[in-house]
């Protein structure tokens, strides 16, 4: 998904979309940080009130993708700016990952 922007931002009942022009989206439906400026700020994908913390990473191009072997998916931006998403471990799906190639959802045990 590089190089990408994150163009928009879909809120909806239950998750977030984080829109990547055309190559790509992230379905959130769990907890994540984001760290700007060293300043970190969490919030949940079901949790429409907590939509305003992605905002500041619209018009951004992102300089790295990252899963780690606990799920955790690190977006990192530019300016040094980090968006994670954190699994939750029951089994539903956390977040999903779309590309033009292929979709990803993300479940965690």
């Amino acid at each position: 998904m590089i190089p990408a922007v994150l163009t928009g931002v879909t809120v909806g009942i239950g998750s977030q979309v984080l829109l990547f022009g055309d190559v790509g989206s992230v379905l959130i439906q769990c907890p994540f940080v984001c760290d700007i400026d060293g300043v970190t700020r969490g919030g949940h994908g079901e949790n429409v009130s907590t939509s305003p913390l992605f905002f500041d990473f619209l018009n951004l191009d992102v300089e790295d993708f990252s899963i780690d072997e606990s799920g955790v998916f690190t977006i990192t931006f530019s300016e040094k700016m980090i968006l994670k998403i954190y699994p939750e471990k029951n089994g539903l799906e956390s977040y999903v990952v779309s590309t033009r190639r292929d979709i990803f959802p993300i479940l965690v045990w």
